[in-house]
């Protein structure tokens, strides 16, 4: 008889994590990171022993870091985050954990190759500190399962949207300016990134974690839209026209023009299929600005 996991789940309350214990719920027993009835302050090292010391869980999910709109690229927050999750890799495994799951980033990836799609075997050069430390995280989280005879995944994020998230990512700021009825200036027309909401990034990452699947896997729809298209679309849900200015600024520094992920992992090996509707899920957002 095969016994429920338990999983303890870092982050649960943020804007991703919420929908990874939701879409848990029923298939595992999802554990308070907590240290004597409190929040486990996981910068603490004191209360990540505490905390793994108690819990011994079966599975983890890593998804805590820093996540400041647009200061996490080049926050000094990322080298404290990789310091406190090597040693919650470390504290995990040496209590007899089985399987860790942590999230990365598609910031990972070279974005100067020109590739359409990005495979997990495609090379790694981040441009960013975030994504230079999330790199340096997977490959410390292989070397201690490794070691210690664990299993392990590392989730590459792609691009969500949703309520939770800073108001002034691209979508939500999209939706809150048509909204209001106020224009808004985006990027060039023909950038290319792949978006679903992340009610479903939460169910892949839960899928991802309770699979026998290993090494990286990409999170994403596998579709890439235009910002033109994306523009018209959110227009279209407002009843607007005109109020989103694609060409109105450039693309950051080393941005690609086109993201977009495969996700033959994803859906293959993991047996995960995104029934997301774009159309349907901006609806939903744009509602719940009301």
């Amino acid at each position: 008889m095969q016994t429920t996991p338990r999983i303890l789940v870092t982050g649960a309350g943020g804007y991703i994590g919420r929908h990874v214990v939701s879409a848990l719920d029923g298939c595992a027993t999802v554990l308070p990171a907590v240290v004597d009835g409190q929040r486990a302050d996981l910068l603490d090292a004191g209360q990540r022993r505490q905390m793994i010391e108690a819990l011994k869980p079966d599975l983890l999910v890593h998804l805590a870091w820093v996540t400041d709109h647009g200061a996490f690229w080049s926050s000094p927050m990322n080298e404290a985050w990789l310091n406190a999750s090597k040693d919650l890799f470390n504290l995990f495994y040496a209590n007899g954990g089985r399987l860790a799951l942590a999230t990365g980033s598609c910031a990972e990836y070279d974005w100067t190759t020109g590739a359409d799609r990005f495979r997990e075997d495609a090379p790694l050069a981040p441009h960013t500190a975030y994504g230079a430390a999330k790199v340096e995280a997977a490959e410390a989280l292989a070397k201690t399962a490794d070691d210690n005879g664990g299993e392990w995944a590392w989730g590459r994020v792609f691009f969500s949207f949703g309520v939770g998230e800073p108001e002034k990512r691209l979508i939500s700021a999209m939706l809150r300016a048509v909204h209001a009825r106020e224009d808004i200036g985006i990027g060039p027309s023909e950038t290319v990134r792949d978006f679903w909401p992340v009610e479903t990034l939460g169910a892949s990452i839960a899928a991802l974690a309770l699979s026998n699947v290993s090494g990286p896997v990409n999170l994403g729809a596998g579709r890439g839209t235009r910002y033109a298209d994306l523009a018209a679309l959110i227009e279209e849900i407002a009843g607007t026209r005109g109020l989103i200015k694609p060409d109105s600024r450039s693309l950051g520094p080393g941005e690609p023009r086109v993201l977009v992920p495969d996700v033959t992992n994803l859906v293959e090996d993991v047996g995960f299929r995104d029934q997301s509707d774009l159309k349907s899920a901006l609806t939903r957002y744009y509602l719940a600005l009301d």
